[in-house]
């Protein structure tokens, strides 16, 4: 049995769905407190269901992190991966409103709820894992504001690194990994994207969130989960 997190406290952001609920599974059984918090109750109660005795907060990250911090008395690790793609527009498609949702979604939401969860990480000497994302580092067809706020999250990851210490900051950047109902020309195109021919799999990120969490020697430092996406020709 997996037991590098026995009696460790984790907190997963958006951890009802897709890559945040596979993370939450995975330090559950490596014996962690799992707390997620994600803003649709019913899916809240559906992975509770999947996953087994797991804390439940429903809370929306970009206004409710004094709600969601009032349950957390502890803290070991910090996932922040709550985010998503509202649109898919290209640049001269985006408005100055869609720039500001997309970053309140991956960018602010991540720097607020770190910012509560600091003080609990000081005194476990703990970690925080930002999922990003191989267009954060290597932009691509996504829309320019998700690039650019993904990019902005490994920024923040890496001046974190050397503010926080010891409280460690390491960064999880998937590539195209299938969450939802992608068409099969959607997850061809997305898997021609990478040197392994194939869009990965959420417990694959999952395995590399643990490792950042769990690596001593490690901080400040981006992961790449993509199938070698971000190295492509």
């Amino acid at each position: 049995m997996d037991s590098r997190f026995l009696g460790k406290s984790v907190l997963v952001t958006g951890g009802s769905r897709g890559i945040g609920k596979a993370v939450a599974k995975a330090f559950y059984h490596a014996g962690a407190r799992v707390l997620i918090c994600a803003r649709d109750p019913k899916s809240l109660v559906a992975a509770a269901k999947e996953i087994g005795e797991i804390i439940c907060i429903s809370a929306d990250v970009r206004r409710d992190v004094k709600k969601l911090f009032s349950r957390v008395d502890r803290l070991d690790v910090l996932v922040n991966n709550a985010g998503g793609m509202e649109h898919h527009g290209r640049f001269e498609e985006t408005g100055p409103a869609a720039w500001r949702s997309t970053f309140e979604l991956n960018f602010f939401s991540a720097v607020e709820v770190t910012r509560a969860a600091l003080p609990l990480l000081r005194k476990s000497k703990g970690a925080i894992v930002n999922i990003a994302s191989d267009v954060g580092r290597r932009p691509f067809r996504m829309g320019p504001d998700y690039c650019a706020a993904k990019a902005a999250l490994i920024s923040l990851t890496r001046y974190l690194a050397a503010e926080a210490a010891p409280v460690r900051v390491n960064a999880v950047c998937p590539g195209p990994v299938v969450t939802g109902p992608w068409s099969e020309k959607d997850v061809r195109e997305a898997a021609g994207r990478t040197l392994l021919g194939r869009t990965g799999r959420v417990v694959e990120v999952a395995d590399a969130v643990l490792y950042a969490a769990h690596a001593a020697w490690m901080t400040g430092t981006t992961l790449g989960v993509d199938g070698g996406a971000a190295r492509s020709p």
